[in-house]
């Protein structure tokens, strides 16, 4: 039988922190992969010269996640009523995008992301980003102004309220500014443009998502080509997981799609 002896001599900060925190109780997985960029870079490129329409490895990786997700239809669930896993009947992702001059956030879900071609996904969150950014987004306008009401003492009894409502109950809000489940299948955010290479970011309790993916900036980093080593456009994704619905083997096949997707981006499109 295995026994426990009380440790006498712990350190001050080592009992400060048992007393300090409690049991951990965070679902999260974290995991990152490296990625060759060079056949999305030159598939990029070539889009725009032959149709003058620039998209971004971010539309990229939005596309991708949603036929990964779509090949592996049991990790595109949520949680509800302290434990039931549900499954969404379609893929939408959300896209994080920065408002009011980097200093707020918004972001656009794209429904059946799965679905559209990737010229239609990107003209779609262009328009939503627009809208967004020029204050002509109704749904960005009235979830502002409701949150901007709130006073701070009650913030978090309102974030509750709404997280009860849109996915609890499903009740569609969308004129409050609070439509039904929120933010969809998973969740896509791009640091690169602040020069990160690499991030981790936490899930938002409101979202109930099982993904949250952050595409860093596209850096040249040594690549082994067969036995040789050569420096290539390398874009490392990184990601948080809910351990409550995707576990280590889910998540190695669904990089692994994204890994063969970004290798033939063809099939992206």
């Amino acid at each position: 039988m295995t026994r426990f002896t009380p440790i006498e001599d712990a350190s001050s900060f080592r009992r400060m922190a048992a007393a300090m925190w409690r049991a951990p109780s965070d679902p999260s997985i974290y995991g990152q992969m490296d990625v060759d960029a060079t056949a999305p870079l030159a598939f990029l490129a070539e889009h725009q010269r032959a149709t003058g329409t620039k998209l971004t490895v971010t539309h990229l990786v939005a596309r991708a996640v949603a036929l990964a997700l779509e090949e592996q239809p049991e990790l595109n669930a949520k949680v509800r009523f302290w434990g039931r896993l549900e499954r969404r009947s379609t893929i939408d992702v959300f896209v994080t995008v920065a408002t009011d001059g980097a200093r707020d956030l918004s972001g656009a879900r794209i429904e059946r992301a799965n679905e559209k071609p990737l010229a239609v996904l990107a003209a779609e969150l262009a328009d939503r980003v627009t809208k967004i950014r020029a204050g002509r987004d109704a749904s960005y306008q009235q979830s502002r102004k409701a949150l901007s009401s709130v006073p701070w003492y009650l913030a978090r009894a309102a974030t509750r309220l709404s997280d009860v409502l849109v996915n609890e109950l499903h009740l569609d809000l969308s004129a409050q500014g609070m439509p039904r489940d929120p933010f969809g299948s998973a969740i896509v955010t791009s640091v690169g443009m602040f020069g990160i290479d690499a991030a981790f970011a936490p899930f938002v309790p409101l979202a109930r998502c099982p993904m949250l993916i952050l595409v860093p900036e596209v850096r040249p980093r040594p690549w082994a080509v067969g036995s040789a080593v050569e420096v290539r456009p390398i874009l490392r994704l990184c990601a948080t997981f809910d351990h409550r619905i995707i576990d280590g083997a889910a998540a190695g096949r669904f990089a692994n799609r994204l890994t063969k997707l970004f290798a033939s981006p063809d099939l992206l499109a």
